[in-house]
């Protein structure tokens, strides 16, 4: 069984894996429970967060986050032209406000949409455009989205969120 965000539909909360041997039946029902559980608690995120006004630090650390999660290597380090604060550029006029919901929403679908655009350079030094792709592996798909929801309940944490 696996329990989905509530507007994200590739972004994974939990997974739970039932072993079809002994009780069965009640490991389904135990799951069934975590799941919704998990749900409550995700459904409640936009409401909670939506009240949660981000100054302009709060917001940069959201986006450096995002950032080194889908552009970063091994050690997170990053070396692409696309910017940090590029993943705060809202794609929607209605988007634009500083509440936590809808800057992790922002930062969130410019990470995983792509379509953001930077000059770098081409092997021997010239200037080159270049464009963010998709991201459409699930698996890197499902990683980024836990890390970057976990970095959205960790700031509704520390602004006071229930």
């Amino acid at each position: 069984m696996l329990a989905n965000t509530a507007s994200q539909p590739s972004a994974w909360i939990d997974a739970i894996k039932v072993r079809h041997s002994g009780d069965v039946q009640h490991k389904v029902i135990e799951g069934t429970y975590r799941v919704l559980g998990e749900a409550e608690r995700t459904l409640a995120a936009p409401q909670d967060w939506s009240t949660l006004k981000l100054n302009r630090d709060e917001r940069d650390i959201l986006a450096d986050a995002g950032h080194v999660l889908r552009f970063g290597d091994g050690e997170g380090e990053t070396t692409t032209p696309i910017k940090a604060e590029q993943l705060l550029v809202p794609r929607r006029h209605d988007d634009g406000a500083d509440d936590l919901w809808t800057v992790w929403n922002v930062v969130q679908e410019n990470a995983v949409k792509g379509g953001l655009r930077g000059i770098g350079l081409d092997d021997l030094g010239r200037p080159r455009r270049m464009k963010s792709r998709a991201v459409n592996g699930i698996d890197q798909d499902i990683k980024l989205n836990k890390a970057l929801w976990l970095i959205g309940e960790k700031m509704a944490a520390l602004k006071g969120a229930r």
